[in-house]
């Protein structure tokens, strides 16, 4: 069989760094922003042209501060009422861009007057700001909003001719009386011709995005555009959901259940499967494994563990729907007779850098592979399928974890590495093949790690130990509910270990994928133990272990298998849509600039042409 490089998923990283702030900060924050801007704006620059610090401070508040907020205001009660995404704090926060250039425009104006001296040369630095402020607004939200069209044009002209209004009263309030009928005429019409470009010019921007990207990615891209903010800001993931149910493909999910019981009943047990917790939070199986642990936990008792199995953004399945279809398939199917009576010691073997752990219980081999501390990350399906068929020509049973505990930077595992990781798996095999087996006792424990948040890398199912002792032997497997875990870390947790009398073991993670897009950083979040109190959390899996030991009983184990067909999106149609979103974000990147550009030249032709 050849095994294919893993490519994982790209692109996604500078999406999800993206998006993550378009949260904006809280209303008050916005607001004081706002404020800041146009006080700080006007003093530059207004007592430059000769212009009082109390007139200064007025049309700061009057020309720019209030038409922003009553105007948003407005459009959040009653023209965009009921929009999915934009309130009016984030609102405010589109007015913030509109208005920042202010800053460079009033006094760059006011410095060029006092040179030719023209002391209203400022009012044209207002005027452009507001004219090529309009493009902005028109695109933000004609791209965001799903209200129709003439409340989206409504909504995006309505603070900015509030402020052309509002700036025209204030000529004789506030000593701006010197203020010819000319200039104020021939900023009326710049910006009514501003009005005209932005609407016609973002209309066919809107329109050339829908006709190219429809046929692409099966679905109007703008809709999914929205529905993906809807889930990301709004935490509903129900409507992205059902779109991209309809561009997913049908995909079989496959699991195995190594559980363990003692005389007190349950211990717990393991459970891989090939469903990805993908493709980002807690949209579809992306929270799988912690609804997992936690639904078989008090179904049937015990410590459950769920570490990564050997797959990839091919199987992220879709709805949540599904998600618990494959929960109830798994608790159903949870071995309730427990014939096993012996296992094997742990053992290991190495290829290269790749990493191979192996304990057989009567007949099924449970395998953990690794490259650390080499990078690594999803394994190609391949490699399951070739472990597998080697166990089954030894008279095994294999149960294969990712153990997914080693990365620093996006990488992708080559063919080379995958090649070596079944090597290594085979000579376990071997060795596991004919293992002097006895009797053996388990035990189990928890932790939430309530000391870490999602943001540190660290899911809701925590810390689930499960230790093992053969003859001898002490081992423990454990698993975090994160995604992969920072290289290094896994060496330094095995170490501590060994200072309680854990002789050999494996630290694994689930792979969740409710810690992406939560912080800035080069891989969208931090793998385990990269941006936490290491020392605490090595305390934390000491103390969890040394429970687990003292919960240890003479103990036999069952196994079972399950299988469900679901609705998957696979990584070509994911890959499809976020390499698209790239190429079209540049596409209108482009195109905004030209009208930017056309909006400015009209602006300065009408403001300073004689």
């Amino acid at each position: 069989m050849t095994l294919k490089a893993s490519g994982g998923v790209g692109g996604t990283v500078g999406a999800f760094n993206f998006i993550r702030r378009v949260g904006f900060p809280s209303t008050l924050e916005v607001v004081s922003v706002l404020v800041t801007i146009a006080s700080l704006a006007t003093v530059l620059a207004l007592p430059l042209a000769g212009v009082s610090l109390q007139a200064t401070l007025l049309f700061a508040l009057l020309a720019v501060v209030i038409p922003s907020i009553v105007g948003e205001t407005a459009n959040s009660i009653l023209i965009l009422h009921g929009d999915k995404v934009l309130n009016f704090r984030r609102l405010i926060g589109m007015e913030i861009l509109s208005w920042f250039l202010l800053v460079v425009a009033l006094p760059l104006g006011a410095i060029a007057g006092v040179a030719v001296s023209n002391p209203t040369l400022w009012i044209d630095g207002f005027f452009t700001v507001v004219v090529i402020s309009l493009p902005v607004r028109f695109l933000t939200i004609a791209s965001i909003s799903s209200m129709p069209p003439r409340k989206k044009f409504s909504a995006s002209a309505l603070a900015p001719t509030l402020a052309i209004f509002s700036f025209l009263a204030l000529r004789s309030g506030v000593g701006l009386s010197g203020v010819s009928d000319a200039l104020l005429i021939r900023g009326v019409i710049a910006f009514v011709v501003g009005l005209v470009l932005s609407a016609a010019g973002v209309s066919r921007i809107i329109r050339n995005v829908e006709r190219s990207g429809t046929p692409e990615v099966r679905d109007s891209p703008l809709t999914l555009f929205r529905v993906f903010l809807q889930h990301w800001l709004k935490s509903d993931p129900e409507p992205l959901e059902r779109r991209l149910g309809a561009l997913g493909t049908q995909g079989m999910i496959e699991g195995s259940i190594l559980g363990f019981s003692g005389s007190k009943g349950a211990v717990g047990c393991v459970v891989v499967s090939n469903f990805h917790p993908g493709p980002y939070r807690d949209l579809g199986s992306g929270g799988l494994p912690t609804k997992l642990k936690a639904s078989m936990e008090r179904s049937k008792g015990g410590i459950v563990q769920v570490p990564h199995g050997i797959s990839n953004h091919q199987l992220n399945i879709v709805s949540q729907t599904d998600v618990q279809r494959v929960i109830e398939k798994a608790v159903e199917q949870y071995p309730t007779a427990t014939p096993i009576q012996d296992s094997s010691a742990m053992v290991r073997s190495t290829v290269g850098e790749a990493k191979a752990s192996g304990q057989v219980f009567g007949n099924v081999a449970f395998l953990t592979l690794t490259l650390s501390p080499a990078d690594m990350e999803d394994l190609p399906s391949e490699v399951a399928v070739e472990i597998e068929r080697e166990a089954q020509a030894r008279g095994l049973t294999a149960i294969v974890a990712d153990a997914h505990n080693s990365l620093s930077s996006q990488t992708s595992i080559t063919s080379e590495q995958a090649r070596k990781l079944v090597e290594a798996s085979v000579k376990v095999l071997d060795q596991l093949a004919n293992p002097r087996k006895s009797p053996f006792k388990a035990g189990s424990a928890a932790d939430p790690l309530d000391e870490f948040r999602l943001e540190d890398g660290i899911g809701p199912g925590g810390l689930s130990s499960l230790v093992v002792r053969n003859g001898n032997q002490m081992v423990a497997y454990l698993t975090i509910d994160g995604n992969n875990m920072h290289t290094g870390v896994r060496e330094a947790l095995l170490e501590d270990l060994e200072t309680i009398g854990v002789a050999d073991g494996e630290i694994m993670t689930t792979d969740t994928h409710l810690v992406t897009g939560l912080v800035r950083s080069t891989l969208g979040y931090y793998p385990v133990g990269a941006h936490l109190d290491l020392g605490l959390l090595k305390q934390k899996v000491r103390e969890t272990v040394q429970r687990a030991i003292g919960a240890m009983d003479e103990s036999t184990a069952g196994f079972s298998k399950f299988s469900i067909e679901v609705r998957v999106l696979g990584s070509e149609t994911f890959q499809t849509i976020t390499s698209f979103v790239g190429r079209i974000a540049r596409r209108i990147a482009r195109q905004f600039y030209i009208l930017e550009v056309l909006t400015l030249a009209a602006t300065l032709i009408i403001l300073f042409l004689p």
